[in-house]
């Protein structure tokens, strides 16, 4: 009789173990799987007009090949009141093909319409100073210019901490922009490759600061947008790391020469510049890829160029080959 009892309740032990053994086995699919269904949103702002039109989305499209299957992109586009229609439909149209984006754009109408624009410069380049009013409800967010060349997935740069800074950008060599306004800035960033936080931009009332500054100093803003932040914000501005926003210079030594040029106490070291340039994860174009085969990244700009849907087009439009 011992012995019966003893055998059934082995087997009770053994049928428990089966079941638990199911039980952590199907969990773990369906964690699994719920997970896999998770994904972190980096919201991208941007900025464009009908003549900014490819380069922007072949920046796009570069972010977009290089996503981790954990991460979705939300893409605020601005642009002016008269940007074609057909344009907002190609923009558009990278919602189609890759699963895990968003494309929202925002007609900024006449904004900025009187801001100074001489030079290269076009009106949408201020439009990133509107940023925290125009998006109560995202406290951070990353900004590029359309002249970008993202190769890897963003979610390292948009993690970096921004605790108690309005911007953070690529160190910028021309503190001459500012020496209208100042002489105590010892850094300068760029406008063009930034991690913005709109929360503290909004706590501050900045947008408004931006506008009051423009309107007072608007002939004298030798860099725009650019000058505009490194003045008015100067304070709560602080740099990235080299490898988000290093510029195609032509060659390797001119970037490295650049750890001498800056006048920033804590900027980049040589080994910094040097590790960035040979691999950049945002290249900044300042030399126009589309313009020239011979620049720096020109190669890497036309290959993702090719994974548009519209290749054909561009090299029309371009004509370099």
């Amino acid at each position: 009789m011992k012995k019966i009892k003893n055998k059934v309740k082995m087997t009770c032990i053994f049928f428990l173990a089966i079941v638990a053994g199911v039980w952590i086995v199907t969990s773990k699919l369906f964690n699994n799987s719920k997970a896999s269904e998770e994904f972190s949103v980096i919201p991208i702002a941007m900025a464009l007009d009908d003549n900014y039109l490819y380069p922007t989305i072949v920046a796009m499209t570069s972010i977009l090949e290089n996503a981790s299957s954990e991460t979705k992109y939300d893409f605020y586009v601005m642009h002016p009141a008269e940007f074609k229609e057909e344009n907002k439909t190609k923009l558009k149209s990278l919602e189609k093909k890759y699963e895990k984006c968003s494309i929202n754009t925002i007609d900024m109408g006449n904004a900025y319409k009187n801001a100074n624009d001489r030079g290269h410069i076009t009106t949408p380049a201020y439009y990133r100073l509107s940023l925290s009013d125009l998006l109560p409800n995202i406290n951070k967010i990353i900004w590029l210019d359309g002249d970008t060349i993202t190769n890897v997935d963003l979610s390292e740069m948009y993690k970096i901490d921004m605790n108690g800074y309005y911007y953070k950008g690529y160190l910028d060599d021309n503190v001459h922009a500012v020496e209208d306004f100042t002489n105590e800035n010892e850094h300068c960033i760029c406008s063009g490759v930034m991690l913005v936080n709109l929360e503290e931009l909004r706590k501050d009332n900045m947008v408004e600061k931006f506008s009051e500054f423009i309107e007072k100093n608007n002939e004298r803003l030798i860099q725009h947008d650019q000058t505009t932040i490194n003045v008015v914000a100067y304070k709560k501005t602080w740099i990235l790391p080299a490898k988000f926003g290093i510029y195609n210079y032509h060659k390797l030594e001119e970037a490295e020469k650049q750890s001498r040029v800056y006048l920033c106490k804590n900027g980049y070291s040589k080994k910094e510049l040097r590790d960035a340039y040979l691999n950049p994860a945002v290249l900044h174009c300042i030399s126009k890829t589309w313009k020239s085969l011979e620049v720096y990244g020109s190669k890497e700009w036309w290959n993702y160029a090719q994974k548009t849907d519209f290749y054909d087009e561009i090299r029309s439009y371009y004509k370099l080959f």
